[in-house]
């Protein structure tokens, strides 16, 4: 039965909020609000507490002092009575104050006296909605102080609501998790030198990090072809789109690695890998990424792995600069041109590298720069 002063298009309407909030964190907020109006109560929160190690965080709160709620987690929380009863805290667990401690006994604590009292607060109502091993999370709504503890028809209000809310919760997690997990791939792949882009189905671009969004608009080897990705050069193009078919097609062994010319300098080299997808409702969805594609410039790949071995052996300026020069394919004389000194310091120069490196011919100074491993992130 439904508390006599809430109607069923009122109570619909709830479920309805809950259900946004599942989707939208802000909702729970007002998820908490309409509950509070309903079971007479001036303040709501939604939050996470370790009971073992007393430390908590708050998710949503409203009707608490700002101040209050700041020391409630630096100091009263491990005076909180719910705590006697942890292994009771599983989710659907209804529970109030005066369940654990008579309410003249409350009024004794210092939990009380220091906490619930100053906001002229007491006999708080919890609803437990979501709890793992170490941690749960309770949503607890709070009557004003000398109004009583939470009735009957509150409890089962909450019994009822206790499904929708901890289903609610459960789905929240897995969202907020899930754009955890993005939001860190997106950041670790923005410093990636690498150019990363996703495809969909229809080969237009899904994601790209900022090294590919700069290749995108250099149009010198890539570009968008009624959004979808198409190479510049004709026979780049075909072996790209060969590629990129078999793997939307998720044919066996599909992914290639191919050149991708371009306007000036050596070919881009571009690897194709198909993306599996996750879940049953992924596979033909439009916007859902299927083909992953990485490009690497083997040009700034060299220069990269050259500013890594100078720094790794403490190569001074001028030492770089032979050492670029060298890898370039200039011989020494060359090199001592194109730096503006003699021959002399140039050959001086190169001993300090060889010995500074452990080599001792350009050979193995070379073959020491073309195996180190290049940085993954980029400086810009």
């Amino acid at each position: 039965m439904l508390r006599m002063d809430v109607s069923e298009i009122e109570y619909l309407g709830l479920v309805e909020l809950i259900q946004e909030a599942a989707l939208e964190p802000a909702a729970w907020e007002k998820v908490l609000r309409r509950l509070a109006r309903l079971t007479d109560c001036t303040a709501g929160g939604l939050t996470i507490e370790n009971p073992r190690t007393g430390e908590g965080t708050p998710i949503t709160y409203f009707g608490f002092d700002k101040g209050h709620v700041e020391k409630t987690f630096d100091y009263f929380l491990p005076m909180n009575p719910l705590h006697r009863i942890a292994p009771l805290m599983k989710p659907g667990f209804i529970v109030a104050n005066s369940d654990i401690v008579p309410l003249d006994a409350f009024r004794r604590t210092e939990f009380y006296n220091g906490w619930s009292c100053p906001q002229d607060l007491c006999c708080p109502l919890t609803l437990v909605l979501h709890r793992t091993e170490s941690v749960y999370y309770p949503l607890t709504l709070v009557r004003p102080d000398g109004t009583g503890d939470a009735t009957d028809a509150d409890r089962a209000l909450l019994a009822r609501l206790a499904p929708h809310l901890t289903r609610a919760m459960r789905i929240s997690l897995e969202l907020d998790l899930a754009r955890h997990q993005r939001g860190a791939m997106e950041q670790s792949l923005a410093r990636i030198a690498i150019a990363v882009l996703l495809l969909d189905r229809r080969k237009r671009v899904v994601f790209a990090n900022p090294a590919a969004e700069k290749l995108l608009a250099s149009a010198t080897a890539l570009t968008l072809a009624n959004g979808a990705l198409a190479a510049r050069a004709a026979r780049s193009h075909r072996e790209l789109q060969k590629a990129i078919l078999e793997v939307i097609g998720r044919e066996p062994g599909a992914g290639a690695e191919i050149g991708i010319e371009r306007e000036d300098g050596r070919p881009l080299l571009a690897t194709v890998l198909p993306i599996a997808p996750e879940g049953p409702f992924t596979p033909l969805a439009e916007n859902a990424a299927c083909c992953a594609i990485f490009v690497s410039d083997p040009d700034a790949l060299q220069t990269s792995r050259s500013r890594a071995v100078a720094q790794n052996y403490g190569l001074t300026p001028a030492e770089t600069r032979l050492l670029d020069s060298i890898l370039s394919g200039a011989g020494l004389a060359r090199a001592a041109e194109e730096m503006g000194v003699t021959v002399a310091t140039a050959q001086t120069h190169l001993k300090r590298v060889f010995s500074k490196t452990g080599t001792g011919r350009q050979g193995q100074l070379i073959n020491l720069v073309m195996t180190s491993a290049p940085p993954l992130w980029s400086r810009d």
